[in-house]
């Protein structure tokens, strides 16, 4: 039975941002950074502080959870475990060093995690991401445990790395039309996107400027590499099983070696 990358001789790497890199974006990134913590004081001010950073330890999800933790260093972090091959090696490797560290990282397990959910239900198709076999993957790998995670701490709001500029998903669209803070109507969750109106550019340098520790695979291409789970096959008719392959060939090798259906996609 699967495990973990380790069990076909994959292990994550981290790597330090480079402050020299960071040098002409210091002035804008100044101004982005007193935006952020102004909507992260609204946030804590709308919640009574009952809220949390949802971290994927993706590079948008750093900045967020870092910009947090210069004013709120105690508050939690809440991370949703997805399961063999559906987390990065490098993102493990990041997470493991973090909570060493001293992070307070809430692991939460999945009903289902993807790797089983792909051998019960087969290899999703669809180039969409909002067809109904997603929703019920959804709902059952994230929606369902962060919900009860939520009604355990008693968290009215939260805080994630959700940006508009380059993100494919229609969550992207909220901070369009909402705006970086907002209330839900289905359930009264506050919701914060500190970085929501941050370019990727801003995104590194700020990585860079205070030197934070990110996931390796960055380092193949800072714009293009997203951190999505490797099996995850969402948009696959788009050329994502092509870029994976061509980008990280070792992981490439393990995916098809579960999913050899995958090969007909590259």
């Amino acid at each position: 039975m699967i495990r973990d990358w380790a069990d076909y001789g994959i292990t994550g790497s981290v790597h330090t941002g480079n402050p020299a890199r960071a040098l002409p974006y210091r002035a804008k990134l100044m101004r982005r950074i007193n935006r952020a913590l102004d909507d992260l004081r609204q946030l804590d001010a709308s919640t009574c502080g009952r809220f949390y950073s949802a971290l994927s330890f993706g590079a948008d999800s750093l900045v967020a959870d870092h910009l947090m933790r210069r004013v709120w260093p105690d508050k939690p972090a809440m991370w949703v475990n997805q399961g063999p091959l559906a987390e990065w090696p490098d993102c493990l490797a990041l997470k493991d060093v973090m909570v060493a560290d001293g992070l307070p990282l809430a692991e939460l397990t999945p009903d289902i995690t993807l790797y089983d959910w792909y051998r019960q239900h087969g290899i999703p198709t669809a180039s969409s991401m909002s067809n109904p076999e997603d929703k019920r993957l959804n709902e059952a790998l994230m929606y369902a445990p962060i919900r009860r995670y939520q009604a355990e701490i008693g968290a009215r709001g939260f805080l994630w790395g959700l940006r508009h500029d380059g993100e494919g998903s229609h969550r992207a669209l909220l901070i369009r039309s909402r705006g970086t803070l907002f209330t839900r109507q289905s359930d009264g969750i506050v919701v914060c996107s500190p970085v929501g109106n941050w370019t990727k550019h801003e995104i590194w340098a700020y990585i860079d400027l205070h030197q934070l520790r990110y996931p390796a695979m960055y380092d193949v291409d800072r714009l293009e590499v997203r951190n999505g789970p490797p099996l995850g096959t969402s948009a696959l008719n788009m050329g994502r099983i092509v870029k994976l392959k061509q980008n990280f060939p070792q992981i490439w090798r393990v995916i098809v070696s579960e999913f050899p259906e995958l090969q007909r996609y590259t």
